[in-house]
């Protein structure tokens, strides 16, 4: 009898072992969601608002001059600090993707992780939010304080985004019940943004080797949960190339990212 019972009882326990680790993953998942827009409100929002306060005080002559997506350089209103605010939720939720698939790979804890993620975000997220052939580098006189500003944003939201994910994974209920529920449902809710995020990475060409390197990294990633289901660690060369994937997609977003920066302060 005992031996009979043995394989049903190890196969209960893998399976609840297995359960854990599908809800462990989706809390993650969904960790990494709520920190995306979490910084988006906080570094994109707030911080985009004090980035246009800044830029009219480098730039003097620009203050009161409208920008590309209509508002007034210098000036603080509730239409456009609402704007800034939703703009930051959206792209917070957008970005929380690429941080979902790259996160599980950057070494370290605290503030030595959160200072490497700061490198990481201006590679991959430098060339999306400079545009140097947008009309506002023109209105900023080519500014290099201004350009240099819209850098470090970048930079401080990649910092960001390790702080905030921490303190959240902390702080999370476990994947059981509601929770689990939760967690689901917002995994769910980002499995298409996840999907247009990467498809217009790939489609452009500015983006698409950087999209591809992402790409590899996403597909590592799930390897690495298909192993954590399983209840096997990650294997050394499974780090070694999501790292490496992760270091080519960093260096192809700043190669990507200079010619941008060299418009938007007239180099070119």
């Amino acid at each position: 009898m005992t031996t009979a019972a043995t394989p049903t009882v190890d196969e209960a326990a893998k399976k609840l072992a297995s359960d854990a680790a599908f809800g462990g993953i989706f809390r993650d998942i969904a960790r990494g969601g709520v920190t995306g827009l979490i910084v988006g409100l906080v570094g994109i929002g707030i911080g985009g608002r004090i980035v246009m306060r800044l830029a009219a005080l480098l730039v003097p002559g620009s203050e009161g001059a409208f920008t590309e997506n209509g508002n007034r350089i210098g000036s603080i209103t509730l239409g456009g600090s609402l704007g800034l605010v939703i703009l930051g939720l959206f792209l917070g939720a957008m970005v929380a993707t690429i941080w979902v698939v790259i996160s599980p790979w950057i070494p370290g804890v605290g503030l030595r992780r959160a200072l490497l993620a700061m490198p990481i975000a201006v590679g991959l997220g430098a060339s999306g939010l400079i545009d140097g052939r947008n009309p506002d580098f023109f209105v900023l006189d080519h500014d290099r304080g201004v350009v240099g500003l819209l850098i470090l944003l970048v930079a401080v939201i990649g910092f960001l985004f390790v702080l905030v994910d921490e303190a959240l994974d902390r702080r999370l209920p476990p994947a059981t019940g509601r929770a689990l529920t939760a967690y689901t449902g917002l995994t769910l809710v980002g499995l298409p943004i996840a999907l247009l995020v990467f498809l217009s990475l790939v489609s452009s060409p500015k983006s698409m080797l950087m999209g591809v390197a992402l790409f590899a990294v996403g597909l590592a990633t799930l390897r690495s949960w298909s192993l954590r289901i399983d209840g096997s660690d990650r294997p050394p060369w499974l780090v070694g190339i999501a790292r490496a994937a992760l270091v080519a997609a960093v260096a192809a977003g700043f190669a990507g990212a200079l010619p941008e920066i060299n418009r938007a302060l007239g180099m070119a």
